[in-house]
């Protein structure tokens, strides 16, 4: 198994925090802040996006996150180079809508640690429990 100091393990679970906050506060381009420029999301059934700027027009898309519960979640890395891995339950709004939605599935960060001691997130993609969300009864 990959282990790192402990220091950087608790980095990278404040990032994972702070990203939470950030999306429950609408601020989803605020996730940004915490990526490599040329980082990469692996989006299920889409093509990569790479960079920020491409990214952002992910991200930009109105649903409004309600909820975000993680478990299992594990750090692991060697160096430079790290990841993390968790389950993920949303319950989310999604634009021009007024019904709760549930996505359940799994997801994976790759982490560069950068010249200058921070952790930034270089890769991200998940993969849904199943092809459609859950419809919520609010």
């Amino acid at each position: 198994m990959l282990n790192l100091p402990e220091k950087d393990i608790e980095a990278i679970e404040q990032i994972h925090r702070r990203w939470i906050e950030a999306e429950l506060s609408g601020n989803a381009l605020g996730m940004l802040r915490f990526c490599t420029d040329d980082v990469r999301w692996m989006v299920p059934g889409s093509e990569v996006l790479v960079g920020k700027e491409g990214v952002s027009l992910l991200v930009h898309t109105g649903t409004e996150i309600v909820d975000i519960q993680t478990t299992d979640v594990e750090i692991c890395g060697s160096g430079d180079v790290a990841y993390k891995t968790s389950k993920y339950t949303t319950r989310f709004v999604a634009e021009g809508t007024d019904s709760e939605h549930v996505a359940r599935g799994s997801h994976l960060w790759i982490l560069r640690k950068q010249d200058n001691g921070e952790w930034k997130v270089a890769l991200v993609t998940w993969q849904p429990s199943s092809g459609i969300c859950e419809q919520h009864a609010g």
